[in-house]
């Protein structure tokens, strides 16, 4: 094993940091000692003391950083060095911490030595989410072999019974790989950085008391995680599968506590450790805003995963934006050759889809832009919105996910029911059904500029029209509103069939 001796001259330089500027760790030695070492053999305690104190250094580091990037009314952007040097940093030493833990696991006889071995797992998973968070703020996936390591460390830990024994503060290992995999659900590229920050630190304060269970609870269980394999949490899909290694994440409780959260923050009190101020409560109610869609069981679109089918070697035909959406849908291909991508198929659902594209052209995907799509080389367009963009640096590509708006979407032109004369413009639009569990849900898809500037309007139908009133918002993005009506007269009522413009 490497001698300790190196260590004694760097705990007398108490001033140096466990970073520089760039993020690159000045502790190289601590970390080789981990990395580099026979295997088996434990650990002596001045490695981990010198462990220890080195993510301590590396945590008050980043805290400083952050603090100020929430304190900051516009923040800058990260730059990517920082980026990934927290990420390599924390990796390691979650990488290093864990190692020292499974390594103790075989030896010890005593509930003292126990105690400790949790106390290492502990630190490990809390440093895995410091890394997990800082791929969430550069919009990239964690590798595998961290989840894997991450995996092993939980099921060493389950083997001697510790993963809920509460430690310093009571926080359990349980909690903290629950917040592993909570702030991965959360990475899909919809939080920017600041608001993933008070996401993490939020975690930290209100979710505890996690349940973490080897059996699967449809009332209280979304996510589920393979222990034996090397990859992170996964939406739980109604036809699913466990195995003994399967683990199941319940997020019921959090709903009230994210409502709790909601009703401070409207009195003007944001429940995280971070200087209170305008920009914070804006950042806060953000990840409430995703949160509830994706842990709250009471969100009225909360719902079990659709069943995942693979779909290799298929691709679809893609076009951004509300304005190419129409040139689609209203059969001008011609306009269309400049502005269609072929984009590979990973897999779809009866609500979605997912796919692959290469990072030159992911990049430049907004998030929350409508699309249209069709098989390649078929006729018939559907309607969909962008509601995934993560880079995945594995493969140097970019995981997209598209939530299915409108299989038979239709162009049509509304007119705006106004006194005033000439008549306004006509508004291009889409009518799109879609169907639910409910039952088919009617909706028009406008420009976000037109929608206000009119309630009622006049809606083409096979042989006449319909007089409509625009009277709830069903989906939103950037530049596109996806509105629900109610019909107020019907003119020359026939089949009541939405005609092409």
């Amino acid at each position: 094993m490497t001698s300790t001796s190196g260590f004694t001259a760097i705990t007398k330089q108490q001033a140096e940091p466990a970073v520089d500027a760039t993020s690159t760790p000045t502790f190289e030695r601590v970390l080789s000692v981990f990395e580099t070492a026979a295997p088996g053999k434990p650990f002596e305690p001045a490695d981990l003391a010198m462990l220890a104190r080195l993510q301590r250094a590396a945590r008050e580091h980043y805290a400083s950083k952050l603090d100020e990037m929430l304190a900051a009314e516009h923040p800058a952007e990260m730059p990517v060095a920082l980026m990934r040097g927290a990420q390599m940093l924390h990796r390691r030493v979650a990488n290093a911490l864990g190692q020292a833990a499974s390594r103790q696991i075989p030896r010890p006889q005593r509930v003292e030595d126990h105690a400790q071995i949790a106390e290492l797992a502990l630190g490990s998973l809390r440093a895995r989410a410091d890394e997990i968070k800082w791929h969430a703020f550069e919009r990239t996936t964690m590798p595998r072999a961290s989840w894997r390591q991450t995996n092993e460390l939980v099921r060493a830990i389950e083997s001697i019974g510790m993963e809920r024994q509460p430690l310093g503060g009571g926080a359990t290992c349980a909690d903290a790989f629950a917040h592993c995999v909570l702030l991965a659900s959360l990475n899909v590229g919809i939080l920017s950085a600041p608001q993933v920050e008070i996401a993490h630190r939020w975690l930290c304060a209100s979710a505890t008391d996690m349940r973490v269970e080897p059996f699967f609870d449809p009332d209280a269980h979304w996510y589920q995680l393979d222990l034996a394999r090397d990859s992170g949490p996964q939406r739980i899909c109604r036809t699913n599968e466990p195995s003994a290694t399967t683990r199941f994440f319940a997020v019921s409780s959090l709903g009230a506590k994210l409502a709790d959260a909601r009703t401070r923050l409207y009195a003007g009190h944001a429940a995280v450790a971070a200087a209170p101020s305008r920009e914070v409560a804006l950042h806060f109610g953000a990840f409430l805003d995703l949160a509830e869609r994706l842990w709250s069981p009471d969100w009225r679109r909360a719902s079990l995963r659709a069943e995942r089918e693979r779909a290799q070697g298929e691709s679809i035909d893609v076009v951004i934006g509300l304005d190419d959406a129409l040139r689609a849908l209203g059969g001008d291909d011609d306009a269309l050759a400049q502005s269609m991508q072929t984009w590979s198929l990973r897999d779809r659902s009866p609500s979605g889809l997912g796919a692959v594209v290469p990072s030159t052209s992911g990049a430049n995907i907004p998030l929350g832009e409508i699309i249209a799509f069709r098989a390649s080389n078929a006729e018939h367009w559907e309607l969909a919105c962008i509601v995934r963009r993560i880079r995945t640096t594995e493969d140097d590509s970019w995981s997209i996910g598209m939530r299915r708006l409108s299989t038979d979407p239709v162009t049509i032109e509304l007119t705006a029911c106004a006194a005033e004369s000439p008549a306004p413009e006509p508004v291009a639009a889409i009518y799109a059904t879609a169907g639910t569990d409910a039952g088919r849900i009617d909706g028009l898809v406008i420009s976000a500029s037109a929608f206000g500037a009119a309630a009622e309007f006049m809606l083409p139908t096979q042989g006449g029209a319909f007089r409509i009133r625009v009277n709830r918002v069903i989906d939103r993005g950037e530049r596109w509103v996806r509105v629900g009506f109610e019909v107020l007269a019907k003119q020359a009522i026939s089949a009541a069939r939405v005609s092409a413009a």
